[in-house]
C-alpha cells in the first residue's frame, strides 16, 4: 500500500470514527456545519481514492477533484462563519458587527490572495502545459491555498480576539477552534511550499502531509471532545492575569456589546 493510500485510509477512518462519536454524544446538532464539512470531505476523499484504484479510463480523478473542491471551499468558508457565530453567541452585538466585518473582509482577503495567483501559476510550470485539464488543476491547487489562507487569517483573528478578551465558551468549541487553526495553518504552509518548489515529488509529499495533519486533528478531536466538555466553560484569554484584570476586561467586552446593540437599533 502506497503512502498516499495509507494517508487517505487513515484520514477517512478517523473521520468516520469522529462522526460516530459526535452522533453517540448527540453533538451533531450542535456542530451541524462541522459535521457537514467533515462528511463531505470524507465523501470527496472516498470518491477520489476509488477513481485512483479503479483504473477506469472513463474516469478522470482530476476533473472530479476540481468539481468537488468547489463545494469544499464553500463549506470551509461557511464553517468559519459557524465558528465565529458559536464563539460570540452570547455577545450578539459584537457578533452582528463581526459578521458585517467578515462580509467585507472575505471578498477583500480573497481578492488580495488572488493577486498572487499569476506568479504562483507561472512558477508552477503547469501554465505551460498544452492540456487544459493540467492547467485547470494548477489553478485549483492555487485556489486551494487561497481559501486555506483566508480561513486561517479569519481563524487567527477570532483566536486573537478570544485571547485578548476573556470570552467564555464551551471546552469542546475551544478544542474545535484550536484544531482548525492548526489544520488550516499547516495546510496553508504546505501549499505555499508546493507553490515555491513545484515538483511532482513535492506534490505527493504535500498531499500526504496534509492528510496526516488532518488525521492528527481528527484523533485529537476524538480524544478531547466529550459530553461534559459541552457544559464545561473555559476562557482562553487573560488566564495569566489577575482576577481583577479579567473582570475589568469582561466589563469592557459587555459595554462594547451593549454599545453595538444600541447602534444597531438606531
Amino acid at each position: 500500500m502506497t503512502l498516499v493510500r495509507i494517508a487517505e485510509f487513515l484520514s477517512n477512518t478517523l473521520g468516520i470514527a469522529l462522526i460516530f462519536r459526535l452522533l453517540y454524544l448527540r453533538l451533531h446538532r450542535v456542530y451541524r456545519v462541522f459535521c457537514l464539512f467533515l462528511f463531505y470531505e470524507l465523501l470527496a476523499s472516498s470518491v477520489f481514492l476509488y477513481e485512483i484504484l479503479a483504473h477506469d479510463a472513463r474516469l478522470d480523478y482530476r476533473l472530479t477533484w476540481i468539481a468537488m473542491r468547489l463545494v469544499a471551499w464553500t463549506l470551509s468558508l461557511w464553517m468559519v462563519y459557524g465558528l465565529l457565530t458559536a464563539v460570540l453567541e452570547k455577545l450578539p452585538g459584537i457578533l452582528r458587527f463581526s459578521r458585517k466585518l467578515l462580509n467585507w473582509a472575505f471578498p477583500i482577503a480573497i481578492g488580495i490572495a488572488l493577486l498572487t495567483i499569476s506568479p504562483d501559476y507561472a512558477a508552477s510550470g503547469l501554465s505551460d502545459s498544452v492540456q487544459p485539464i493540467v492547467r485547470a488543476v494548477g489553478a485549483g491547487f492555487i485556489l486551494e491555498r487561497v481559501i486555506a489562507t483566508v480561513c486561517i487569517l479569519v481563524l487567527l483573528g477570532i483566536l486573537g480576539f478570544v485571547l485578548w478578551f476573556p470570552v467564555q465558551m464551551p471546552r469542546n468549541l475551544a478544542v474545535f477552534c484550536l484544531g482548525y487553526v492548526i489544520y488550516f495553518g499547516s495546510e496553508t504552509a504546505l501549499l505555499l511550499m508546493r507553490s515555491i518548489w513545484p515538483h511532482d515529488s513535492i506534490n505527493g509529499l504535500v498531499s500526504d502531509a496534509i492528510n496526516f495533519v488532518q488525521s492528527a486533528c481528527l484523533l485529537a478531536w476524538i480524544l478531547l471532545i466529550t459530553r461534559e466538555g459541552e457544559a464545561a466553560p473555559v476562557r482562553l484569554g487573560n488566564r495569566w492575569r489577575g482576577v481583577q484584570v479579567q473582570e475589568r476586561m469582561i466589563g469592557q467586552l459587555e459595554a462594547m456589546n451593549a454599545m453595538l446593540l444600541r447602534a444597531a437599533r438606531r
